[in-house]
């Protein structure tokens, strides 16, 4: 058994002594040419060839026996002396820095100075404090008036206004001139006597109606809606009486014909064209 040991050991120092020198050598290692070495021949019953069991170690025994017991005990054990002396002696030196050091926001700036126009501005404006407050007040009551005024001051007008108190005056209620102008209602009354004349009297009031209706769209402000019918037109409120007295007579003539199927005979055309010629040309347009 310990010949097999101390070869083992061998064949490690060996592998150990030539690790190092194999990086070294760039080119394979030429053939080594070993000569046979007469080894003795082991008996059967020789398991040292060698001679290594009768080797004995005793020169390396230093005497004491090996105890498992006092290698659990042992510890390493500190100087606790010399470890509160090394402790004060550190707490000496007053140049080792033993806090962290924090950081300190620097204080402000005092302000500058308030310039004295500025103060005597706001001298000025503490005096006017008072009349800024009544006015504030002022404002409020006037808005609340206004909207009052606006929600409730037609009902007021029409309940507690003097209605019929006295006579309007001329001119207080003054409507739109929507007459043609008179060379312009000459050509539509020749044109129109052109068709009665060819025995067209329903297409002649059509004419004059039609006529009259876009005279009446140009001339009244804010014109008059395309929906509405002739009979609609003719009852608006925004026409003045006349021009409803004149255009009444050619409208029932028209519905008659047109949607009753009556026929226009000269006389209805004579009417029609009568009525025509009061309000293209009367007098007295408000």
């Amino acid at each position: 058994m310990r010949s097999r040991t101390r070869i083992a050991t061998a064949l490690a120092l060996a592998c150990l002594l030539a690790a190092p020198a194999l990086p070294q050598a760039p080119e394979p290692p030429p053939p080594l040419h070993l000569d046979p070495v007469d080894m003795p021949e082991a008996d059967a019953q020789d398991s040292d060839p060698f001679g290594y069991d009768d080797v004995t170690y005793d020169e390396y025994d230093d005497g004491d026996a090996y105890d498992d017991d006092s290698y659990e005990d042992w510890h390493l054990e500190t100087d606790l002396d010399a470890l509160d002396a090394a402790h004060r002696d550190y707490l000496k030196k007053s140049g080792l820095q033993l806090e962290r050091p924090e950081w300190n926001e620097p204080a402000p700036p005092p302000p500058k100075p308030t310039p004295g126009w500025l103060k005597a501005m706001g001298a000025f404006l503490d005096a006017l404090a008072p009349l800024f407050q009544l006015l504030f007040y002022g404002i409020i009551a006037a808005v609340v008036l206004g909207f009052l005024y606006f929600v409730f001051g037609e009902a007021v007008r029409v309940r507690f206004g003097r209605v019929g108190a006295k006579d309007d005056k001329v001119g207080d209620d003054v409507l739109p001139d929507v007459r043609p102008d008179a060379d312009t209602a000459r050509s539509l009354l020749d044109e129109a006597d052109t068709l009665a004349r060819a025995g067209k009297f329903a297409e002649a009031v059509h004419l004059l109606l039609f006529r009259s209706i876009e005279d009446i769209q140009t001339r009244l402000d804010g014109g008059v809606p395309k929906s509405l019918t002739a009979r609609e037109i003719g009852t608006l409120g925004r026409l003045p009486e006349r021009a409803r007295r004149g255009l009444g007579p050619i409208i029932a003539i028209v519905e008659h014909s047109f949607f009753g199927g009556r026929v226009v005979d000269a006389d209805g055309w004579q009417k029609a064209r009568a009525s025509y010629e009061d309000f293209a040309f009367g007098e007295g347009w408000a």
